[in-house]
């Protein structure tokens, strides 16, 4: 995992681009029903494509490039769903639910999506037995890996790192009991690893049972 690239995504409305981006990918007679809607996305390595940070959701069929996919839990262990490649599809759940999911899709190397709004298109998508078809086929495949896969190897330390990075708001930890439930540990274990961390100056005491991250998540994805 590595840190939010600042840089966004590269948006193309080109109608040649577009239409050379939907032949080659397997959906194309289902897509071109969409092609009012269709953009051409494109992502540097490293990038985010999908998190639950985002305010604009986006579905999206991968065009070039690999796209790592992973999971992350309330408890901060990290689960990597697949390795997303051309043909492969993301964000199917955002059509269908309001609450962000927990998924994050970063990509591996230059990557080419064609894309389009949720938001704008979700009427049309749900109208279209071919396109939730093909939702149900792509949901069915990662729903069967998820079953297979287990958490990476993470000890409580990381784990602690990993929770705050991604499931606090700002990086910032409030509450002792309440993290250390979602981290199935006791409080005094949390305490002392934020403790010890506090000595590192990885995170910062902000309050009573507070602490903030102190250094960028470009270094946490190397502890």
């Amino acid at each position: 995992m590595s840190c939010w690239k600042e840089k966004q995504m590269k948006k193309y409305y080109d109608k040649v681009f577009i239409e050379n981006c939907l032949k080659q990918t397997k959906f194309e007679s289902i897509m071109s029903s969409f092609t009012n809607h269709l953009f051409v996305a494109q992502y540097e390595k490293g990038e985010f494509i999908t998190t639950p940070l985002q305010t604009d959701h986006l579905f999206q069929i991968i065009i070039q490039g690999s796209v790592s996919i992973y999971f992350i839990r309330d408890d901060g262990s990290v689960y990597a769903l697949a390795n997303g490649r051309e043909n492969d599809l993301l964000g199917e759940m955002e059509i269908f639910q309001h609450q962000p999911s927990s998924v994050y899709a970063e990509a591996n190397d230059d990557v080419i999506c064609l894309a389009l709004s949720t938001e704008t298109s979700k009427e049309d998508l749900l109208g279209s037995c071919s396109f939730l078809q093909m939702i149900c086929e792509s949901l069915t495949c990662k729903m069967e890996s998820i079953t297979t896969k287990d958490a990476a190897p993470a000890n409580l330390k990381q784990r602690v790192l990993t929770y705050m990075q991604y499931k606090c708001s700002d990086g910032e930890l409030k509450g002792l009991e309440k993290a250390a439930f979602h981290l199935n540990c006791s409080a005094r274990q949390l305490q002392r690893i934020l403790n010890q961390y506090e000595a590192d100056r990885i995170v910062a005491k902000t309050g009573k049972g507070a602490y903030k991250l102190t250094i960028s998540s470009h270094f946490l994805s190397d502890k």
